[in-house]
């Protein structure tokens, strides 16, 4: 079937042979034809070689991932998600040119801990905490969709430009164009609002098909919300949400976390499927951009083994370094102290505060601070603050 060439590419070299291959892909059992429209053509994307291979990778690496987050300690998993978690919005809210620094996402994460919701993207944290936990999100209408965004983005867009709110009965009312870095239109979005809607209704339906392969439905619907476009703004942000959130439920719930990574590693090629497969001449096949998401969620999962793999071995490699150093065992708990301590260095974002050290030891603050002085001492402790909290960690460099 040659399911690999771009029907826009054979039309360059010869319009009858992409003529030729366009109604053999069609035809061909391996095709699964959408209710949508691509421009003037129906949607569809082929379940070829490449799409099935990419699909055994992310179920090897999914199995490795799990087997290797089994075996970390409680705290270094805790402290791994906290810091992939502060780096994905940060680098979601980035792919968007929107300023956030890991700062103001950790002390909005912070005060979610203290019930004060207060802060410019506490939406956005909070979705997100909620993806890390595996909770159930609905989205199985537009009404689900339109509730995402709102708890996403609505209260950042709508406070940077009012007219940006959504103004129909669910999404947009009028029309959004996608520029480039120069300004220029490369992208209309669908129209009018009941368009939106049942273009929508049936993108929902793909991505709820359970006879489809996780990945593949994923992909799909993410390339079908970009070319939709429901909202004047928040259309990336929501979009890669929804696809770290079905990531986190079918996947290790970490995996949903490094998207915007992998996303921002490879940005040109990502936005390249978008133009390939919205292109007239592509006449609706989608498989370019199906085989191009699903190497980004590949290239997440690869990325994700290689961090943690790395910080495992430095672990063992550290905590063996640890029990050789004179004195360590000669108090009750210093040891225990300093095992977390490296955890922090290892897998945190800044370092373990006072009050999750203590818990994570089980002892009070005045004797986890007498153990600390052991390592002060020594010149291992390191001690950074940020605002009103104090967060510890040991210099993996002097032990």
């Amino acid at each position: 079937m040659n399911a690999d060439k771009e029907l826009r590419k054979e039309f360059h070299i010869s319009a009858a042979r992409s003529d030729a291959l366009y109604k053999d892909r069609l035809a061909s059992q391996d095709t699964v034809v959408l209710d949508i429209n691509i421009g003037d053509h129906p949607a569809f994307y082929c379940m070829n070689a490449e799409v099935y291979k990419l699909i055994l990778q992310t179920e090897r690496l999914d199995k490795e991932i799990r087997a290797l987050m089994g075996v970390l300690p409680p705290i270094a998993v805790e402290q791994y998600m906290k810091s992939s978690l502060i780096d994905e919005i940060v680098l979601t809210n980035e792919i968007e040119g929107v300023n956030s620094s890991r700062r103001e996402i950790g002390e909005v994460l912070e005060g979610l801990k203290k019930r004060d919701k207060r802060g410019r993207f506490q939406g956005i944290v909070e979705k997100y905490v909620a993806l890390s936990k595996r909770k159930d999100i609905p989205l199985n209408s537009c009404g689900d969709i339109r509730s995402i965004c709102d708890d996403l983005v609505l209260d950042e867009v709508a406070s940077q430009k009012p007219s940006n709110a959504p103004d129909g009965e669910i999404f947009r009312a009028n029309e959004v164009s996608v520029l480039d870095a120069s300004g220029q239109p490369i992208h209309q979005g669908i129209m009018p609002e009941a368009r939106i809607i049942e273009y929508l209704d049936h993108a929902l339906a793909v991505l709820n098909d359970q006879s489809t392969e996780l990945l593949v439905r994923i992909s799909v619907f993410h390339f079908l919300f970009g070319y939709i476009h429901p909202f004047y703004d928040g259309n990336g942000r929501t979009n890669r949400f929804i696809s770290s959130y079905l990531m986190a439920h079918d996947f290790c719930p970490i995996v949903g976390l490094r998207l915007s990574h992998a996303v921002k590693q490879d940005i040109q090629k990502y936005y390249k499927a978008y133009s390939v497969c919205e292109h007239q001449l592509n006449r609706g096949d989608l498989t370019p951009f199906v085989i191009r998401f699903s190497q980004i969620v590949v290239d997440a999962m690869k990325s994700m083994l290689d961090s943690l793999s790395e910080r495992a071995l430095l672990l063992e490699q550290a905590n063996a370094k640890l029990s050789a150093i004179p004195g360590v065992n000669e108090e009750k708990g210093r040891l225990a102290i300093g095992n977390v301590l490296i955890q922090a260095a290892l897998f945190a974002d800044l370092g373990i505060p006072m009050d999750e050290l203590t818990g994570a030891v089980r002892m009070s603050s005045p004797t986890v601070h007498k153990r600390l002085a052991f390592y002060e001492k020594q010149g291992l402790l390191t001690k950074r603050r940020q605002g009103h909290r104090m967060y510890y960690s040991m210099d993996l460099a002097r032990i």
